[in-house]
């Protein structure tokens, strides 16, 4: 589904402070992985999606998608088949909508239609059964501003507008970095549950070496710039964490 092909990246070009990170970068995603990414602060890792999403232009390689060349399409062009959820909860979310009016933006996402028609199109009742799988109660608060959610709440209904609109790839960059322990296992089994219902091709960042061996079917870690561990199905089962950490320490000596 997903291709990088010779991917080079090189941050403030031609100054003192020229910083290169991708060199003749190669990456691959089939369609249906979920690609759980490994890695320092430094390696790559936003970067990466940064370059899939448009946030960022290569200095050089192709990106293709689906066999279609997407290298120099504008973000919001590539965000009618990608959907990405960030670290920040506030991120995915319109604060100063309500619940009800954040996912009829969602469920309406590439359509044309005024915020009050959309919500008239997506039924109340159809949004509040939706909700009711996320287990926080949000299907009682439809008319409630965003704004006033948990940190939690927000990120869940970040995650949750992210695949209803059934993309093709879901970016997940550290989406549960800013939660507390429960909370954070409770948006991953989440994060689980729908990427499953809704059978969406995933790369996902995470710091938790825990949640890269509990989720996930391939995993890989990024190094300055290159992918130095990549295992999936039985080999990534087999996997232990003393040996995840034991190869992410061999690469900071």
């Amino acid at each position: 589904m997903l291709v990088l092909q010779d991917i080079q990246k090189t941050f403030h070009l031609n100054t003192p402070n020229e910083q290169p990170l991708f060199k003749s970068f190669n990456f691959n995603v089939q369609e249906g992985e979920f690609v759980v990414v490994l890695g320092s602060n430094g390696s790559g890792k936003s970067t990466l999606l940064n370059l899939i999403d448009g946030q960022l232009a290569v200095d050089h390689g192709k990106i293709l998608f689906n066999d279609q060349e997407m290298t120099h399409l504008p973000s919001f062009r590539r965000a009618q088949n990608i959907s990405r959820v960030y670290q920040d909860p506030s991120l995915g979310t319109s604060p100063q909508l309500s619940i009800v009016q954040n996912m009829s933006l969602a469920l309406n996402k590439g359509k044309p239609y005024n915020l009050k028609q959309g919500v008239d199109l997506v039924s109340r009742t159809h949004i509040a059964s939706i909700l009711t799988q996320l287990n926080m109660g949000l299907e009682e608060k439809l008319d409630v501003k965003v704004a006033y959610l948990s940190g939690g709440q927000r990120q869940a209904l970040s995650l949750l507008m992210a695949v209803v609109s059934h993309p093709k790839l879901l970016l997940l960059d550290e989406h549960t970095a800013a939660l507390d322990p429960k909370t954070s296992q409770h948006i991953m089994h989440l994060t689980q549950h729908l990427i499953r219902q809704f059978k969406i091709t995933t790369l996902m960042i995470t710091h938790q070496i825990q949640d890269a061996l509990a989720y996930g079917d391939r995993c890989i870690m990024l190094h300055e710039g290159h992918v130095v561990l990549d295992v999936c199905a039985e080999a990534k089962q087999r996997l232990q964490p003393n040996e995840l950490l034991a190869h992410f320490h061999s690469l900071s000596l």
